[in-house]
């Protein structure tokens, strides 16, 4: 096989709570294979929140098989092939976890997320990470959203068009050819256990001004940080205003979960939050010079992620980009 698309669907915020399962299997840039399991959480309380996202409720997998006996039937293919996931962060932290709470020996393996990926393929262009919004890009139908199997077919296809769309053989080519892009081992994944806040959206209030703060004025005001926190030890630098709360609430969030704050767009940047921008400014494009140099970062190759404000307040809170 190129590779193994996977993607999980959970019960509540307990990473641990997976209650689907899809996988796709890719060879020579084809799909060749499906799977789709249910699978019954050790606790199997549906959040209303979660069902409201995927449709599934305790009926659902009462009378399904637990996590043991799916990982006995795919343990072989998963531990002996490269795994790829959207906002892989995600899900392998709910493998990470259900393993865990199973007491599993975790495997060796890879895993590549196909948001960098896709970032590749795109050049540059304007366009939201969420999987609905690649897929949407490249013209891939992604079918039931939400639906493990129908998600873990569409992250495929989504790799499949970007290998092809950087006339590439394989992914092993094409990530041979972007040495910045991220390939990770599955024993280093520093693993989310709880979606905490995941599905509660931004409270609109009116936009409020910005006012010049100075990075070294903002430092930590908690004792110790989560490092399974998507900007633990990430470079973050804002551009633009922002509607939910100021830049210096922003900035204060950042540093409380580890990230580092930049004042400026360079190849070390790993993230660029992108707000509401003064067109006075900008110009009739509506881009910043930050925004648009990230761009041409991007463009070489650079794994610098541009996300709007929603995106930035769902990582914030450990929110999950395929939701």
């Amino acid at each position: 096989m190129d590779f193994i698309a996977i993607d999980f669907e959970i019960a509540n915020e307990d990473m641990a709570s997976a209650c689907s399962i899809g996988l796709a299997y890719v060879k020579n840039n084809e799909i060749v294979k499906e799977q789709y399991y249910l699978i019954k959480p050790p606790a199997t309380t549906f959040d209303p929140r979660f069902t409201a996202i995927h449709g599934m409720t305790e009926k659902d997998v009462e009378n399904e098989r637990g996590f043991i006996e799916i990982w006995e039937l795919l343990k072989d293919d998963l531990t002996n092939n490269i795994l790829v996931a959207h906002n892989a962060q995600f899900d392998m932290s709910v493998l990470h976890c259900c393993l865990e709470t199973n007491n599993i020996k975790k495997p060796e393996l890879t895993y590549i997320c196909s948001i960098p990926i896709s970032t590749r393929a795109i050049r540059g262009q304007k366009v939201g990470q969420s999987l609905k919004e690649r897929t949407s890009y490249f013209g891939i139908s992604i079918g039931e959203h939400h639906h493990a199997g129908s998600d873990a077919k569409a992250c495929a296809e989504l790799v499949i068009t970007s290998v092809k769309s950087r006339k590439k053989e394989s992914l092993q080519h094409f990530y041979e050819s972007y040495t910045t892009l991220p390939v990770k081992q599955f024993s280093e994944i520093k693993a989310q256990t709880s979606f905490g806040k995941s599905y509660k959206k931004p409270i609109k209030q009116p936009l409020k001004k910005f006012t010049s703060v100075s990075i070294s004025d903002i430092t930590p005001t908690v004792n110790t940080f989560n490092e399974s926190h998507p900007f633990f030890e990430k470079n973050i630098v804002f551009t633009g205003d922002l509607s939910s709360l100021d830049r210096k609430e922003a900035m204060q969030s950042v540093v409380n979960a580890g990230g580092i704050l930049k004042s400026g767009v360079s190849s070390k940047i790993d993230y660029l939050v992108v707000g509401i921008q003064d067109q006075k400014l900008v110009g009739k494009d509506g881009i910043s010079s930050k925004e648009k140099k990230a761009y041409e970062l991007q463009e070489k190759g650079k794994p610098i992620q541009v996300i709007k404000e929603e995106e930035f307040l769902g990582l914030l809170n450990r929110e999950s980009l395929k939701y």
